[in-house]
C-alpha cells in the first residue's frame, strides 16, 4: 500500500534546498578542501624533489654513456649559487668544461656536499668510470635526497637510508 500525501508534504518536497542548506554544505566543502590540500601540495613539492632528482640522475647518465660512445671525458659541474634569486643548477660540459647544457633545479631545492667544495666536478670516463661524489638535493622541509656516482662503475643511484653501498 502506497502511503498518501498531503498536500503541504507533495508541495515541500517540489520546492528543492533552501538557502541556508547549500550555504551550510558550501561551507562543509570549503572546511574539507583547506584540510586536504595543505597536505596534498607537500605531496607536489616532494614529487618535485624526486623528478629533479631522477632528472640529474639521468644526465649523469647520459654524460657517462657520451664519455664511453666518444671516447672523450664528459662532465657534470654541480653548481651551488649565491643568493636566494638564483636557483642552483648543474652544468653538462666536454672535457674542456664548454657547457653543452645548463639546468637549473626548481625553485627552493638546492644541492648540498658533505666532502667537496662547490662547483662540484663528476667526471665520467672513456672506460665507463668516474670520478666518484656523494651530494645531496633537498627542499627547505623535509628529508633530502642522497645520491652518489659510484667511481668504479660510473653508475649514479640514489642512496636509501640503510644503504651502505
Amino acid at each position: 500500500m502506497m502511503p498518501t500525501l498531503t498536500r503541504g508534504s507533495e508541495a515541500r518536497s517540489k520546492q528543492g534546498f533552501s538557502l541556508l542548506e547549500l550555504l551550510i554544505v558550501l561551507i562543509l566543502v570549503a572546511l574539507a578542501a583547506g584540510i586536504v590540500m595543505p597536505s596534498f601540495s607537500r605531496g607536489l613539492r616532494g614529487l618535485e624533489l624526486e623528478t629533479a632528482g631522477r632528472d640529474l640522475i639521468t644526465r649523469m647518465r647520459h654524460a657517462r654513456s657520451q664519455a664511453i660512445a666518444k671516447q672523450k671525458v664528459f662532465r657534470i659541474i654541480l653548481i651551488q649559487e649565491e643568493g636566494e634569486e638564483v636557483p642552483d643548477s648543474y652544468i653538462f660540459a666536454n672535457e674542456f668544461e664548454q657547457e653543452i647544457r645548463k639546468v637549473f633545479l626548481p625553485e627552493g631545492v638546492s644541492i648540498l656536499t658533505e666532502e667537496q667544495e662547490f662547483p662540484v666536478r663528476i667526471n665520467f670516463y672513456a672506460n665507463g668510470r668516474s670520478s666518484g661524489a656523494l651530494f645531496s638535493i633537498k627542499r627547505e622541509t623535509g628529508r633530502p635526497m642522497k645520491i652518489r656516482v659510484d667511481p668504479i662503475t660510473g653508475f649514479p643511484k640514489v642512496v636509501k637510508e640503510n644503504d651502505d653501498s
